[in-house]
């Protein structure tokens, strides 16, 4: 008969202790012990670079990344663009003309084609068409949904080495 209160003591003591971590954890949650470590926070980085391939422009821009002409074939790169977590990224890349109005609107017939154009290479071909100064947006987006931009100013002039 000894050992019946001896064992209430104990179960009292357990739920005791019990509901002191119950307690102290619903405790971390109300003042912000949510984050959760193994969600990043870090964005990705991004770096937008083109290289003009031809119809380069003898007149450059020096408020511009580059300056082109008419139908310029140009190399969009991402190159050293990376996640510091090691995840995959997808790429955007949009394209944004302003005609002389002050208001950039999407390039209605920038290529190849798709604007924005989504893609998971760090190479690829394109042209400028619209005369004016494009805002070229690179965005690097991982998976989870962290994502980084960079834009581009290009201006596009007239094709002088076209011909009549």
């Amino acid at each position: 008969m000894a050992r019946i209160p001896l064992l209430r003591f104990a179960f009292r003591s357990i739920r005791g202790s019990c509901g002191l971590v119950v307690a102290i954890l619903f405790l971390g949650l109300l003042v912000g012990c949510t984050d959760d470590p193994a969600v990043p926070s870090t964005p990705p980085v991004v770096q937008a670079a083109l290289t003009v391939l031809y119809y380069g422009s003898p007149t450059p821009d020096p408020a511009s990344y580059a300056t082109c002409e008419t139908g310029a074939a140009v190399l969009l790169l991402a190159h050293g663009s990376h996640d510091p977590v090691g995840l995959p990224l997808e790429f955007e890349w949009r394209d944004l003309v302003d005609l002389g109005d002050g208001i950039p609107v999407p390039s209605p017939d920038w290529g190849p084609g798709a604007n924005p154009l989504r893609t998971a290479e760090l190479e690829l071909p394109a042209h400028f068409s619209s005369i004016g100064v494009h805002y070229l947006t690179l965005t690097a987006r991982a998976r989870d949904g962290r994502s980084a931009s960079q834009t581009l100013r290009i201006t596009v002039l007239a094709c002088q080495s076209c011909g009549p």
